[in-house]
């Protein structure tokens, strides 16, 4: 790490050929998916090689802070890939309606109605928890990158967030549609 820290480029090497296994299983048995778990192993040493100077040899060996890192950003995308339905397995019927060209006019309207409703939903919220919500739940951006963005503290945006979610909540719409998927 030292030599690393040093800017010697054979030692990030030599870190890599040593430890991307591990970080790759890592991955792994977090994501259930090689090809995340392969960004995790890029980001993982991306981020060694711009924060070395964060190891501290005295609270543990390389291999373990390495570790670390690999788990907590396995974690973190984890919960990305979950917002984003990732791990959600695509419903065969509705894709066979689509591909058969067979429209379902119900359904396009309640979806549409949906939407609506949804936007007056957030319209109810204050600029920046919308903004906050918008970013955390549309774009995947955790509580942390939103306050870098808004030019927040991460206690504001945190305030920004359990508000503007109990505000969703209490929304009339919100709580049909929440009556509807507990049926």
């Amino acid at each position: 790490m030292a030599q690393v820290l040093g800017g010697h480029k054979e030692a990030l090497a030599e870190l890599f050929r040593r430890y991307s296994r591990l970080v790759f299983s890592i991955g792994v048995r977090v994501l259930r998916d090689a090809g995340e778990a392969e960004e995790i192993v890029q980001e993982v040493f991306f981020y060694v090689h711009q924060k070395v100077g964060q190891f501290d040899a005295s609270r543990g060996m390389a291999k373990a802070w390495i570790a670390q890192i690999a788990h907590h950003r396995a974690i973190d995308r984890r919960g990305f890939l979950h917002r984003r339905h990732f791990y959600v397995g695509t419903d065969v019927t509705l894709l066979a309606d689509t591909l058969a060209g067979n429209d379902n006019l119900e359904r396009e309207i309640v979806s549409r109605l949906n939407r609506v409703h949804l936007q007056q939903a957030f319209e109810e919220l204050s600029d920046k928890q919308r903004i906050t919500l918008e970013l955390y739940f549309f774009e995947g951006l955790e509580l942390m990158e939103i306050a870098e963005r808004m030019n927040e503290s991460s206690e504001n945006v945190r305030h920004f967030y359990y508000r503007g979610l109990q505000k969703l909540r209490k929304n009339s719409f919100v709580q049909s549609l929440k009556e509807n998927q507990e049926r």
